[in-house]
């Protein structure tokens, strides 16, 4: 099944050239002193516009939002990222940040550059059996990213506090709903609305907040001789149930190769062991996603948005009013 493509517009070739220039400018701002070889555009990620800068210091990664240029998103990003590399997650190390550039009129964040291959572009070459050590490497460093304990639901940085999983994922839930049209499923908002409430409601309430990352597809994982060295862009993380993560992952990887999944969950369970109740998780974890992507799809690429409706209302007639099952 083909799979949505970033939402990112390109960018004409004379604007290039010009942010090229800026983005020089930038780097000079944000990292006073430092010498610059070159500067190119990356072709890479659909909600900000990144360069590559071979520098005194090695080749750095300059980045500015296109979409949401609230500063305290790429806050929430390193917080979020350092949080990780604490658990023990590979992850990039940040230079500077500057809550408005004057370059772009926009936040600017400086990153070490990451080589490697991103492991959507090697995925077509991969054989069975390297697929089958990617997904067990890929549950290794999920775990880990789950292992790591938070004091709250919520926002990272504590901008948004909830004090259990139940009363997160209802807020959740609902800052999309308000979104939606109201005929976006079968049974209309209101009844998905009843479906997905229900089935938070038979969630435990006593769980431990996980960071998650927010958006594990193959794009953000770069391999070096064949591994995961680095997991990127953990700028929709948060303190959460760690089974929303799942949604993202069996769509982008285990739909295409279902295989790979019980490899990964083996993987992932000795590093954070799977509850009882795990299978019922991830089927609402799905729901929420194919929620979350139905609203944003809607917006900026609407010919998207459909087969996530489809997906909800699949999850509506296989068990979403009895509690959300998939």
């Amino acid at each position: 099944m083909t799979r949505p493509p970033g939402t990112g517009g390109s960018v004409p070739a004379d604007e290039d050239a010009m942010s090229g220039e800026a983005a020089r400018r930038a780097l000079a701002e944000a990292c006073p002193g430092i010498r610059v070889a070159d500067v190119r555009r990356l072709d890479a990620g659909y909600t900000s516009r990144q360069w590559v800068a071979d520098t005194d210091e090695g080749p750095l990664l300059v980045k500015t939002p296109v979409r949401d240029t609230d500063p305290e998103h790429l806050r929430r990003l390193v917080a979020t990222t350092r949080r990780a590399a604490e658990g023990g997650v590979p992850v990039v190390r940040f230079r500077a940040f500057v809550p408005r550039s004057a370059a772009f009129a926009a936040p600017l964040l400086v990153q070490e550059y990451q080589h490697g291959t991103p492991a959507n572009d090697a995925w077509e070459a991969m054989d069975v059996a390297r697929r089958l050590r990617f997904a067990g490497e890929l549950g290794e460093l999920v775990g880990r990213v789950h292992s790591c304990a938070g004091p709250w639901f919520g926002d990272v940085l504590g901008a948004e506090k909830y004090p259990d999983v139940r009363t997160f994922l209802h807020a959740l839930v609902d800052s999309q709903l308000v979104r939606a049209p109201a005929d976006i499923t079968s049974v209309g908002r209101d009844g998905l609305s009843r479906a997905i409430h229900r089935a938070i409601d038979a969630v435990p309430p006593d769980g431990t907040p996980s960071l998650t990352h927010g958006d594990l597809w193959r794009q953000n994982m770069i391999l070096r001789d064949g591994r995961i060295a680095c997991l990127l862009d953990f700028e929709h993380g948060r303190y959460a149930d760690p089974f929303l993560d799942f949604g993202k992952l069996d769509e982008h990887i285990f739909d295409e190769f279902p295989e790979g999944r019980a490899v990964f969950l083996k993987a992932y369970h000795e590093v954070c062991p799977l509850p009882d109740d795990w299978e019922s998780r991830v089927r609402l974890g799905h729901a929420v996603h194919a929620l979350s992507m139905s609203v944003y799809f809607l917006r900026w690429t609407p010919k998207w948005a459909p087969r996530y409706v489809r997906e909800l209302d699949e999850w509506l007639t296989t068990g979403g009013r009895s509690g959300g099952s998939h």
